[in-house]
């Protein structure tokens, strides 16, 4: 099953600056977008426009944290093609953010010491989604998703 069909509908607004282009909609969104660390702020940005659009706005800190960090290990697998982040709502109960990856490497949690200065972001992801976040292995990758729970 891949994770991210239907995601694609609607609107497209393009954004020059990264090369990219955002898919928004009262229905699931998708965008794919360069390796490249303005890439993070976009996948922010998505994720909380379309929280607001779904009356959400409770979860925007906590859903921009979680693609802050996935969108960041898909940065660092070093991969030349283009990575994908996506949110959607499979249920009225939950809101899953994605993202696809051209790397086979599998993301792993660690324990950070306490003078790390990385190495905490799958912890925190495991944290906020109450260990609801899984990864699906791809021919030429993976998805990451991690769902949060809607307050209704």
């Amino acid at each position: 099953m891949n994770l991210l069909s239907n995601t694609v509908r609607g609107a497209v607004a393009r954004r020059p600056d990264l090369g990219v282009q955002i898919h928004q909609h009262s229905e699931p969104a998708t965008i794919c977008l360069p390796y490249l660390p303005e890439s993070v702020g976009a996948s922010r940005r998505l994720v909380r426009a379309k929280l607001q659009e779904w009356d959400l706005d409770e979860l925007v800190d906590d859903a921009t944290l979680i693609v802050s960090e996935l969108a960041t290990n898909a940065i660092r697998t070093g991969c030349q093609t283009r990575m994908v982040v996506a949110i959607r709502r499979p249920s009225s109960r939950v809101v899953r953010i994605l993202v696809g990856d051209g790397s086979r490497a599998m993301p792993v949690m660690i324990r950070a010491g306490d003078g790390a200065t990385s190495g905490r972001g799958l912890s925190m992801v495991h944290q906020l989604t109450r260990g609801r976040w899984g990864v699906t292995p791809l021919a030429l990758g993976k998805i990451v998703h991690a769902d949060l729970p809607t307050p209704r």
